[in-house]
Order: structure tokens, then C-alpha cells, then sequence
């Protein structure tokens, strides 16, 4: 909500420079033109995330939050949601990807969970900037969804996987679809 605020006030300003500009207001102008531009950005930038992904003496602050969509690299006629929590905004390197496979290696710093139908989720960790990996599978109960819908993911992910050498995780997220995918690899 703020966003769109802060949006139309931007252009507010700007319809005013341009149509009742000052004389010498050319530089106000791309300015202002520079600044929306920027604000445009925030309208593809990840959701937010509170969080902590620990595993071993290493400790992963978890902030941002993306949701994808579309088929499962194994079934690919399956399409999954798969929820990606980062320490670094790695928005426009998946917005960059063409296939579902290609976003596995954008995560450097964080962790990557398939919501698939089934018994399991399955979740991949990667850390030290992807030097130190670790994959798993957990329990649905660990994902405390309150809102679960097609275009929108919320809730807590809590889980200790430490007995099989993986990660403690704790995040709180709100996640909209970030990008949906057609091919998986």
C-alpha cells in the first residue's frame, strides 16, 4: 500500500512538472523521471522475509522471500510452487532465468523449498556463498501456512534438520508469485 502511495505521488509530480514545468526545470524533470523509474523496480522486488537458516557454526539471515511457479524438474508435466528464502536479493538473476532449473544456481545464500503434493516437502540449503550444500526432505507440517493460495504463500517454516547434518531454519514469510516458469529445464 505504501508503495502504490508513494508511486502516485511520483507521478503526480512528475504530470505536474512535465505539463507546468519552470523554466529551468529540465534537470527536475530526469530527475524525477530517474526516480520513478527506480520506484517501478520495487513493483518486481522480492517479498520480505524474518529468518534464520543455522547449519553448523554458520548462521544465514534470511530477507528475502520468492515464490515461483511451474514444472517439476522430475515429473515435468507436475507444476510445483517452489518458495526461495535469501540473504541477498537475487530478484533480477530469476527474472533473468527461462527454466525453473536455471534459479537453483542463483541461490548462493539460503535455502529452496518444493511444495509438492505428497508425504515430503523437499528443500535445498546452500551457503558460504553455495560452497557448503545440503538437501533433505520434511514433513508438510513444518510450512504453517496462513494463507495458501495459488498466487500467494504466508507463513512460518520451522524445522531442525540437524540429526541428518542439515539446517535449523525459523523464518516468518509473505511471498506473491515472483515469476511462473513453462519449462523446467
Amino acid at each position: 500500500m505504501k508503495v502504490w502511495r508513494l508511486l502516485q505521488s511520483f507521478l503526480d509530480r512528475i504530470l505536474s512538472m512535465i505539463f507546468n514545468p519552470a523554466p529551468s526545470c529540465s534537470a527536475c524533470i530526469c530527475a524525477a523521471l530517474m526516480i520513478l523509474a527506480v520506484s517501478l523496480n520495487v513493483s518486481v522486488a522480492a517479498d520480505k522475509v524474518r529468518g534464520t537458516l543455522v547449519h553448523k557454526n554458520r548462521t544465514v539471515t534470511l530477507r528475502y522471500a520468492y515464490l515461483i511457479k511451474g514444472p517439476d524438474a522430475i515429473g515435468t508435466k507436475t507444476i510445483i510452487r517452489r518458495l526461495i528464502l535469501s540473504e541477498e536479493d537475487i530478484g533480477a538473476r530469476i527474472q533473468s532465468c527461462k527454466t525453473m532449473s536455471c534459479v537453483d544456481g542463483e541461490v548462493i545464500n539460503g535455502l529452496i523449498v518444493d511444495l509438492i503434493s505428497g508425504p515430503r516437502l523437499a528443500y535445498w540449503m546452500a551457503i558460504n556463498d553455495g560452497r557448503v550444500q545440503h538437501s533433505g526432505t520434511l514433513r508438510p507440517t513444518v510450512l504453517k501456512a496462513h494463507v495458501d493460495e495459488a498466487k500467494r504463500l504466508a507463513g512460518k517454516l520451522s524445522f531442525d534438520d540437524t540429526s541428518a547434518a542439515g539446517p535449523r531454519v525459523e523464518a516468518d514469510f509473505d511471498a506473491l508469485i515472483f515469476k511462473e516458469f513453462t519449462t523446467a529445464r
